[in-house]
């Protein structure tokens, strides 16, 4: 299922980003195509205006002063009128400007049937190359474009006059070359860019499917314990029923034992119901949940009042300081709740004699409680998953002792609920230490 999921965002992602690619690369090339083919056009269009009947350069008049006005020197010379100018200078000029301009550029005038009448060109060709390709371009639908010879690429252009045609050609192998060269290049960029977007998609997919991924195996996990967990309670209680009904004669007070076994096990799968019930119930509510500003220090203060009988009675020794006046955002009952969790299990794993400390201070904003007690300590391992719904190190002391791994699970959900953080602190075989900071309320 995630595998499919993942080939979907792969492929959506790619094929975005190949539009994206391919929509601006096309964009360059036709841009490009388009300037090119401009400046083509512009330059076929000075050529036939060049040659044109109609084009008429402004002559003017080639007329000297007389050298009687300029005084001869000391040889009896006439110097050159300064005054004097040649007036074919600027047309000279202009049309090797022109020429040079042109120099792959030449001019073909034919009559209507399309016989070569001249040929104005600064370098010679043969005369099946005039005719065959002159007789295609005006009997062709078009009016300019490209031919393909053994000389490279030429472009066209035919202007029409009243005795036949004018056809300008130019040179556009270079052109092309360039048009071929970018979209070489372009096409080339555009497999490196899907290449790598493609592994960034990948990445990314798989980093997107991975909580969703977790999540889920996380919920099949929680389901899985438990209707384990369910299971065994009733297993227990289908058991005991059947005995019951096996001595139908005996009394209640003969058949007690059974049910006494009855009511610890509901006793047990209520507990495991309840704490079920919760944590669904924060998972639903996301961190919505609205507090108000409670006194962390009296919640403390009233869980050591309730568990110092039971701490006599484990033989453990206890010791605690809670400052006075702490105030955070929360629920009262859930910090009792939080404090609950964390002292009992201090009194499951602590031995007999060993020693129990818990203090609530004040540190920098946050309102720190911590829970020690000497003992066998937790693992490294033990402890990056001791926050795990349904995790025991020691399953079966821990289903001995009553607990089914979701103390500690609840009491993170506390933690972060309330904007703060958890932590463990043990050393294997000497102690074991629970750190609970939440931001104190202004």
């Amino acid at each position: 299922m995630f595998k499919k999921l993942r080939n979907k965002l792969l492929i959506i992602n790619t094929l975005i980003i190949a539009a994206l690619v391919l929509s601006s690369f096309s964009v360059i090339y036709i841009m490009t195509a388009q300037n090119v083919n401009k400046s083509i056009s512009q330059k076929l269009d000075r050529a036939i205006e060049f040659i044109r009947p109609d084009h008429n350069p402004r002559q003017k008049d080639n007329m000297q002063k007389p050298v009687d006005d300029v005084p001869p020197d000391q040889n009896g010379d006439v110097p050159p009128n300064p005054n004097t100018v040649d007036p074919n200078a600027d047309n000279i000029n202009k049309s090797d400007k022109q020429k040079q301009e042109f120099s792959l550029t030449f001019t073909v005038t034919t009559d209507t049937d399309g016989n070569v009448k001249k040929v104005n060109a600064p370098f010679d060709l043969t005369e099946d190359f005039y005719t065959d390709k002159i007789n295609d371009i005006i009997y062709g639908s078009e009016d300019n474009g490209q031919i393909h010879s053994s000389n490279g690429y030429w472009s066209y252009k035919v202007v029409p006059l009243d005795t036949g045609f004018i056809i300008a050609f130019t040179e556009c192998q270079a052109e092309h070359a360039m048009l071929r060269n970018l979209f070489l290049i372009l096409l080339l960029v555009g497999v490196v860019a899907l290449t790598v977007a493609f592994l960034i998609s990948l990445s990314s997919a798989n980093r997107s499917i991975k909580p969703v991924e977790e999540s889920y195996n996380k919920q099949k996990q929680f389901v899985a314990d438990a209707s384990h967990e369910l299971k065994t309670p009733l297993t227990t209680i289908n058991t005991n029923v059947d005995v019951l009904l096996s001595h139908q004669e005996n009394t209640i007070g003969e058949e007690k034992k059974w049910l006494d076994y009855i009511k610890t096990e509901t006793e047990r799968m209520a507990k495991l119901t309840n704490d079920l019930l919760y944590l669904a119930r924060i998972d639903h509510d996301d961190g919505n949940v609205i507090f108000s500003k409670v006194s962390f220090s009296e919640a403390a203060e009233s869980v050591i009042l309730l568990m110092e009988a039971v701490i006599f009675e484990n033989n453990v020794n206890l010791t605690y300081d809670i400052t006075p006046d702490l105030f955070v955002n929360g629920s009262t009952e859930q910090l009792k709740q939080l404090v609950m969790i964390l002292l009992d299990n201090a009194v499951k794993y602590t031995p007999k004699s060993g020693d129990i400390n818990i203090t609530l201070t004040h540190e920098s904003s946050d309102a720190v409680l911590t829970v020690r007690n000497t003992g066998v300590g937790i693992s490294e391992d033990a402890q990056k998953q001791i926050f795990e719904r349904f995790y025991r190190e020691d399953k079966s002391r821990a289903r001995e002792s009553g607990g089914y791994g979701l103390g500690l699970a609840i009491a993170k959900a506390i933690t972060t609920a309330c904007k703060g953080s958890i932590k463990v602190y043990s050393k294997k075989n000497e102690y074991t230490e629970f750190t609970v900071k939440i931001p104190v309320a202004r």
